[in-house]
């Protein structure tokens, strides 16, 4: 399993955790170093579960909960890049 889908997928579960009773579980699986192929399973069949979820309201509170996800990764990006960016200018000014 790549490191993006691992992350991905820790990011499902965490959004997940109050919608569904066992994405802890998953969570806690997938922290485990042992077993890639169940953890490729696990992130196939949690996809395939969002996508089937019939119940509207279910499907926009983990829609916005992934929403939410997304803008604050982004944040972080963000503000790593403007740190890093900073830093760069600090080493070129005091050359």
């Amino acid at each position: 399993m790549t490191e993006e889908k691992k992350q991905a997928l820790q990011n499902i579960l965490e959004a997940l955790i109050p919608y569904r009773d066992m994405a802890e579980w998953f969570l806690l699986i997938l922290q485990e170093g042992w077993n890639d192929e169940l953890k490729e399973n696990l992130y196939e069949n949690i996809i395939e579960e969002i996508k089937n979820i019939n119940s509207k309201t279910q499907q926009e509170n983990i829609k916005n909960a992934l929403q939410k996800l997304k803008e604050k990764s982004e944040q972080t990006t963000k503000a790593d890049e403007e740190d890093a960016e900073k830093m760069l200018d600090d080493f070129i000014n005091n050359i």
